[in-house]
């Protein structure tokens, strides 16, 4: 009887490490979004493999941009009319701490080396640099007028920021905080993207319609033209592709930038803005302010897969999808 008891013991305990082995290979796989819903004020977490909403985050007044990291568990949130940024503990989904910010934050991005939150103050037309460990300011430094996407080279050592109303990409030393250069490009940057090896940076030009494609070494670039009102733009996988918003048109243009062409057109939800790459499963996430909604893009057809509802006046104007791995 003891016998058959132990080894009833030992069958479970064999059991329960073959379940927890199993979650953790699960959980390497699993990538989630966080959309910013203007309208009600909350956050939208979606997993991505579900293709569900599994929780919806309450942060501050008109929330907009979104940064994400997987190093740090947390999604930094900007609220323009509640001027402040929530964060958000990405393991347990809840907000921790609200930065008080006088002005309006729209724009937000990490370093890539995870120590230092860049933030565009789009009424204050400065950049505030925060410390990601305890969120002090550390610095500042005025841009130009409407400051919007912000994008930092991979060796965190270059921040560019698109000014809207000056129609020019601000080149900012980090370590500085100082204004090395200014591109000019078309008429109202607003989304930015860079390539990993940082060597090209591609500018969204809402009332021109384009988008320029950036040579970071001799600032020579590349004018693009794609749909109505474009607003942001990600790189796929191998950074073959470029995809772009055309919040106007309410579709994506996929542009080959091998060619430099247009080679397909994708019918999303109602007024696409913030856009963003789901590389665990090669797709294109594209947030729907007027629909309420995400559109899930397959990277490898570029066709639509399916659309996942969120809140009111979805936006995610930044870098929204977090991986575990």
């Amino acid at each position: 009887m003891n016998k058959l008891i132990l080894i009833t013991v030992f069958s479970l305990f064999l059991s329960l490490i073959a379940c927890t082995s199993s979650k953790s290979d699960a959980k390497g796989g699993d990538s989630f979004a966080y959309i910013t819903n203007q309208g009600d004020h909350t956050v939208s977490v979606i997993d991505i493999a579900k293709a569900k909403v599994i929780k919806t985050i309450t942060v501050g007044k008109a929330p907009v941009g979104v940064a994400v990291s997987r190093a740090l568990n947390r999604a930094f949130i900007t609220n323009v009319e509640g001027q402040s940024i929530s964060v958000i503990d990405t393991n347990s989904n809840l907000v921790i701490e609200t930065m008080t910010i006088k002005g309006s934050p729209v724009g937000i991005t990490i370093a890539p080396d995870n120590k230092t939150l860049y933030v565009a103050d789009w009424y204050s037309d400065r950049i505030l640099a925060i410390n990601t460990n305890d969120l002090s300011v550390q610095g500042e430094v005025i841009v130009a007028t409407a400051p919007a996407g912000l994008v930092v080279s991979a060796d965190s050592k270059t921040l560019y920021v698109a000014a809207r109303d000056t129609n020019d990409i601000a080149v900012i030393d980090a370590a500085s905080l100082t204004i090395r250069k200014r591109i000019s490009v078309g008429k109202h940057p607003f989304g930015l993207t860079l390539s990993p090896d940082g060597k090209m940076l591609y500018s969204v030009n809402v009332y021109d319609n384009t988008v320029s494609v950036i040579h970071t070494d001799t600032f020579k670039q590349h004018t693009l033209t794609v749909g109505e009102h474009p607003y942001c733009a990600v790189l796929n996988a191998n950074n073959s592709m470029i995809y772009v918003t055309n919040t106007q048109d309410d579709t994506v243009s996929v542009i080959d930038l091998i060619t430099l062409k247009i080679i397909k057109t994708i019918d999303v939800g109602m007024t696409p803005e913030g856009i963003s790459f789901d590389a665990t499963n090669n797709q294109i996430l594209v947030a729907s302010w007027g629909d309420n909604e995400i559109s899930v893009i397959d990277a490898a057809t570029n066709t639509l897969k399916t659309r996942i509802k969120t809140g009111d006046k979805s936006r995610a104007f930044g870098q929204f999808i977090l991986t575990s791995k």
